[in-house]
């Protein structure tokens, strides 16, 4: 049996980030002690120097542990005090400054006539949807902007959701007023303007349907609030909503269309990687930084340094080093469906090229039925994946994601593909932009289309009573220990591979 030590990097990387999310769902849990956590980490940091002092072995693990719980139990103070100030509708409260952290959406009443605004925001650890009105002459807020408001936070339904995004509703245009304004000449304004006018560029030669175009730019751009609503319920229901978080996907379909362009110049390997980054990075600022696109980013940013490097790239290493990142710094992402959809998903995927790749292919390499085999593998096990994160936020059992899944992952690759290259092409030759525009919402059609048929099949989609944490676990231990007992049928390609970790 090998000890924790003698396992490869990887594993001990996977170990050390599953101890910091144990950790930080126990902080979460123990919720009542949020307000003597900084007492918790001057007994805990005593308690650690201690045993390390002493010689104790393994005290790093355990010190994770107690750092997860403790970021938990620091965020759950801080979204005390947010939700003590500012949730209550009668009564004083400390005005809040809001970021204006995606577009802005202008609307009027028709009985009174009056404007109203809503954009995404955040105070702390807690997302917020701002809804203020405007006064008659008011300006629009512009992304990146800081506005001060008076107004009241809605209270979460219960315990598990405290942490999704709430309301912020302002009742007086009154008390509405601009503390930092972004100068045209500033990066902020310039990415700004740059995200509209790509969301722009995504609609040339859509005009004849606005639907397909917010599709386009939802799916391209991460543009979900343009999303219709029909829509978006046909793909929770075929278990293929995971295509609009802009992710692992997107991005590496972004950094191979970038890889594919440099390698025709002629670049080498180490110069494609240094030009290849900021343009990755780029290309998450201007679809709005979300926790997803980061993850993705972060491991792609991973793989090129390590090109660049000349060290081979580990993809389970990759994840772990963004896991402990990401949660690190932003506890409350574990109650993000996006974010964890997006981490638990690729875990799979990773999970299942690190385990096929030891026995030995059904047909030879670079055969087409190899590539179809390898697609339904991925398919598969992203399905698996992220069949608990559906049943325990939706309450969704979507066997039928395990068939759309290959058609829409197979979509979305060349339609991330035409998109990039209808954006590309709008700034030289606007016929040729709306034919690949065109085409990119041809895909988009498809993919609709297929979900929603797939939903209407039966069996492919019903209500179950949201799965508990406990229920969750044991679906992956299932599947784990199916993985298991194919390890022991299925022919090796050599002795060498015994462990999948390795």
């Amino acid at each position: 049996m090998l000890s924790l030590e003698e396992k490869a990097p990887s594993a001990r990387l996977v170990f050390a980030a599953g101890v910091l999310i144990v950790g930080e769902l126990v902080g979460f849990s123990a919720r009542a002690l949020a307000d003597v956590w900084a007492w918790m980490g001057f007994f805990a940091l005593t308690a650690i120097l201690a045993a390390y002092g002493w010689g104790i072995r393994r005290v790093g693990y355990v010190a994770l542990f107690v750092l997860g719980a403790l970021l938990a139990l620091r965020t759950e103070a801080t979204l005390k005090d947010v939700e003590d100030a500012n949730t209550g509708v009668f009564g004083p409260r400390p005005p809040l400054d809001v970021p204006v952290e995606g577009p802005v959406t202008c609307r009027r009443n028709e009985k009174t006539g009056r404007r109203s605004i809503d954009f995404i925001s955040r105070v702390g650890p807690v997302g917020l949807k701002v809804i203020m009105p405007l006064p008659d002459g008011g300006r629009v807020p512009q992304m990146g902007e800081v506005w001060r408001v008076d107004g009241w936070i809605s209270r979460a339904r219960n315990w598990s959701d405290r942490y999704n995004r709430r309301t912020l509703w302002v009742p007086q245009a009154a008390r509405v007023r601009c503390v930092e304004v972004v100068r045209r000449d500033s990066v902020r304004a310039g990415w700004s303007a740059a995200s509209e006018d790509l969301a722009r560029r995504a609609g040339v030669g859509l005009a004849w349907c606005p639907e397909l175009a917010a599709l386009n730019r939802a799916i391209l751009l991460g543009r979900r609030n343009e999303l219709p609503k029909a829509w978006k319920r046909a793909f929770v229901d075929a278990g293929t909503i995971h295509v609009f978080a802009i992710s692992g996907l997107h991005v590496m379909v972004v950094a191979w269309l970038l890889n594919t362009a440099l390698t025709t110049v002629c670049l080498p390997s180490c110069a494609r990687g240094l030009v290849c980054l900021p343009l990755v990075w780029a290309y998450v600022v201007l679809t709005g930084v979300r926790p997803s696109a980061v993850r993705a980013a972060t491991m792609v940013s991973l793989f090129l340094v390590a090109s660049v490097l000349g060290r081979r790239p580990d993809a389970l290493a990759a994840w772990s080093v963004t896991a402990l990142g990401v949660y690190a710094l932003s506890p409350e992402r574990l109650f993000d469906l996006g974010c964890t959809l997006s981490f638990v998903v690729m875990f799979g995927i990773v999970i299942w090229c690190h385990w096929s790749r030891h026995f030995r292919p059904w047909f030879r390499e670079g055969s087409r039925w190899r590539k179809c085999f390898d697609g339904l593998g991925v398919s598969f096990a992203a399905w698996v994946a992220g069949v608990p994160v559906a049943a325990y936020a939706f309450g969704r059992f979507t066997p039928g994601g395990l068939l759309a899944n290959v058609v829409v992952i197979f979509c979305v690759q060349w339609m991330v593909r035409l998109g990039a290259g209808g954006l590309v092409m709008s700034f030289a030759c606007l016929p040729l932009a709306a034919a690949l525009n065109n085409g990119t919402a041809a895909l988009t059609w498809i993919m609709a289309f297929i979900s929603e048929k797939v939903a209407a099949l039966p069996f492919s989609s019903f209500s179950v009573r949201p799965w508990t944490l406990p229920m969750c676990v044991l679906w992956y231990a299932m599947w784990v220990l199916v993985l298991g007992v194919l390890g022991t049928v299925l022919p090796r390609k050599g002795r060498e591979s015994k462990k999948w970790w390795r």
